[in-house]
């Protein structure tokens, strides 16, 4: 039984992976057109865009996703699926309150902003992004908790990137102020067929008993994450805030770098649910780490030997000189993507197994290092950026490792022998 349930975390990592690197490639020449085609102060907007999407994802479910994942997956895997959808229903019901309240928010700060630079239509293209991602990012751990995440990452890591590439072409040819509002109708699309294709989509399930949502833990999990997300993408908003321009060099960057990260958060999202149900089972939970691990290294060791061979001048022949310094951030920025990969299922494990607080404090005290420490400094290049990441990534690692193994100490002698 054991090694079948192997063969199929194999299995899904591997088809996992291969959508994956399908979404990298199109990532890839994603940010290639933009970069090609528009101006880079446009790419360092674009940039900003991307990176509001990226932290609503980890902050804009409040906490929702993962509190949701540790109640649902134990249910699916039991075949209670009537009480897991019920749940599903319930905490989807929650964050639409949630961001109702927040459009409210969001038109009364376009208002203010228009009257005051000008510029309120950008309040509500973000506003638009980070909703839809929130939603999206909800709608897709639903599905990962049922220990199906295919189609979920199918539309996160191909549709996505895709639709938005089509955008950003025709965009060019056509009316090339419409690039950032396609990018938004992008997200909304994607966010619409998540929802469809989630639990919590569809007829109720008959009437069963819906514990309340448990808000302490969510909004714990939530500060942990939403701190995590600011970590890494704080430093993009602290860029755009200095140099539209070095932004755009530092977005480009990232996206490189993102194809490296793909490995890691393929295998997350098949050993979450995995780690979830494991969490008080020490053998299992030590074995599923050191697996998700290996996995995870293999695309970014990949990418930074081919950044090494490939060489600064290719990067600055193909995008021009106003990207020097592309190749110096990503390879820094790959090398923490490649100790990420190592180390990112310790932080499941505290997420999953009672240790919120840790987790948030562990992400706060790098945000604090990171982002306070480029401000102080005054750090306004991408390779400047890059390096602060790198020793946030040093820091967290570190730190989710020293957590994971007091997590295991404090586990009851009756799991350690499992």
């Amino acid at each position: 039984m054991a090694a079948e349930r192997q063969r199929a975390a194999a299995l899904q990592s591997a088809l996992v992976m291969s959508i994956r690197i399908g979404g990298a490639a199109l990532q890839m020449l994603l940010v290639a057109v933009v970069a090609l085609r528009f101006p880079v102060e446009m790419v360092g907007l674009n940039g900003v865009m991307w990176a509001v999407a990226l932290v609503a994802r980890a902050a804009g479910t409040f906490g929702l996703d993962t509190s949701g994942m540790r109640s649902q997956s134990p249910l699916w895997a039991e075949g209670r699926h009537d009480e897991a959808r019920a749940i599903a229903r319930r905490d989807a019901r929650a964050l639409l309150r949630i961001w109702a309240v927040l459009t409210v928010l969001a038109l009364a700060a376009s208002l203010i902003v228009q009257l005051t630079a000008g510029t309120g239509g950008l309040v509500l293209v973000l506003y638009g992004v980070a909703v839809s991602s929130a939603l999206g990012r909800l709608f897709m751990v639903q599905r990962v908790a049922r220990q199906a995440p295919l189609a979920g990452q199918f539309l996160e890591s191909v549709a996505l990137p895709g639709l938005a590439l089509l955008i950003a072409i025709a965009s060019a040819l056509l009316a090339p102020q419409l690039l950032i509002p396609g990018q938004v109708a992008a997200f909304v699309i994607i966010s619409i067929a998540f929802w469809r294709l989630s639990p919590s989509a569809g007829p109720p399930p008959p009437s069963v008993t819906v514990p309340p949502v448990p808000w302490g833990q969510s909004l714990i999990l939530a500060a942990g994450s939403a701190l995590t997300a600011l970590s890494v993408r704080g430093l993009m908003f602290l860029l755009g805030a200095r140099s539209l321009a070095a932004t755009g060099t530092y977005e480009v960057a990232q996206r490189i770098q993102s194809a490296g990260a793909m490995g890691t958060t393929a295998v997350a999202t098949v050993f979450m649910p995995r780690i979830a149900m494991s969490v008080t089972r020490r053998g299992r939970l030590v074995a599923l780490v050191l697996e998700a691990a290996a996995v995870s290294a293999v695309l970014p060791t990949l990418l930074l030997g081919f950044l090494l061979v490939l060489g600064e001048q290719r990067i600055v022949d193909l995008l021009g000189p106003e990207y020097q310094g592309t190749w110096g951030a990503s390879v820094i920025l790959v090398v923490a993507t490649l100790i990420n990969a190592l180390t990112s299922a310790t932080s499941n494990v505290l997420m999953f197994g009672g240790r919120e607080r840790l987790f948030m404090v562990i992400s706060g005290a790098q945000l604090v290092l990171v982002v306070g420490g480029a401000w102080l400094l005054g750090t306004d290049t991408a390779v400047g950026m890059a390096w602060w990441m790198l020793i946030g990534e040093l820091l967290r690692s570190c730190s989710m490792v020293t957590g994971f193994l007091v997590h295991l100490r404090g586990l009851q002698p009756r799991h350690r022998a499992d």
